[in-house]
């Protein structure tokens, strides 16, 4: 779990995303089958289902929420799901088969499973503001525009390093070269640890490479990049405007959990400088094996922004959990 790196926006496979579907929607079975068959519907659930895409910001907020939620709100979180594209996700939260999808990016990248299952779901935290997305090259290389890809197309071996099958920032690349008129180049379809492991052995030896970037992700803390100028957010229709990172959740979700559960949720907002902070150990590369002690080890470094997240009206729930 804890060497998922950042894959892809948005979906795998369709035989994939079937089977996940169907696994989470499972856990109905086996957690009561429905929330109003438990009367958990009056706003009184004291556990949850995270879900989660394999992507390193979205494995370390999950865990820091699953941290919280059981230490400082007293609610079992029953169960994490990882699953490997954010269509699954979407469906897992809207048939039931978890309660909070972590990381859903809109109004762009997610755009087509929230319009699938806007009648079912709300956005009900916005913890990060303004992503970008583009194509991310070295800073050592000569490229800095997308115009520059023609010129260097045999250099690059006329490859760019994508993720995941069916991630719309693999489109989104196929869709500005044409936009540009630059042909001779393929998107690599590719997982997310493969990916970066080609982008560190280009730099490593100082090669040129052009691989899909986005912000927020451990990477640009970890080596000099820079956007190509026309292949990044704000700057070409295809990858459109910022966008901004929600936990979603069912339209029924303020009755089924309580006011602290709400609210904690709504209150989760980071910035650059943390987000960044909280992937390090979330890296593919990264030598902690535990993730729930890397999210603590991070809440611990970061009490002034932590607490600003708790309710007040949690500290009261929790002790009189703990005096039961």
């Amino acid at each position: 779990m804890m060497n998922s790196a950042h894959a892809s926006h948005p979906s795998s496979s369709s035989w994939t995303t079937l089977v996940a579907v169907f696994l989470l929607a499972g856990g109905l079975l086996f957690t009561g089958c429905s929330s109003s068959s438990d009367g958990d519907a009056s706003g009184e659930r004291e556990s949850i289902r995270l879900v989660y895409v394999n992507w390193v910001e979205g494995i370390a907020m999950a865990h820091v929420m699953h941290e919280l939620l059981q230490d400082s709100l007293n609610v079992e979180v029953e169960q994490m799901s990882e699953v490997t594209g954010g269509g699954t996700a979407f469906t897992s939260v809207a048939s039931g088969g978890s309660d909070v999808f972590v990381e859903a990016w809109l109004p762009t990248t997610h755009s087509a499973s929230w319009e699938q299952h806007s009648g079912d779901l709300q956005k009900i935290g916005q913890w990060y503001d303004r992503t970008t997305v583009g194509l991310t090259v070295p800073t050592y290389t000569d490229l800095e525009s997308v115009e520059d890809l023609a010129e260097h197309r045999e250099a690059l071996d006329g490859r760019i390093h994508g993720i995941e099958s069916g991630a719309t920032v693999n489109q989104q690349t196929r869709d500005v070269l044409a936009e540009n008129n630059i042909e001779g180049f393929e998107v690599l379809a590719s997982s997310g640890p493969a990916t970066w492991s080609e982008l560190q052995r280009a730099i490593q030896n100082e090669e040129p490479i052009v691989v899909t970037g986005w912000q927020p992700h451990w990477k640009w803390g970890r080596y000099d990049l820079r956007y190509l100028e026309g292949a990044q957010t704000g700057q070409s229709d295809v990858f459109g405007e910022p966008e901004d990172i929600f936990a979603v959740a069912r339209t029924d979700f303020e009755e089924e959990f309580p006011e602290r559960v709400v609210q904690f949720f709504d209150n989760v907002k980071v910035n650059n400088e943390q987000i960044s902070s909280l992937m390090q150990p979330f890296r593919p590369d990264a030598d902690t094996d535990d993730p729930y002690a890397a999210a603590q080890d991070w809440i611990q470094n970061h009490p002034d922004l932590v607490s600003s997240w708790i309710p007040e009206n949690a500290d009261a729930s929790t002790a009189t959990a703990s005096a039961q």
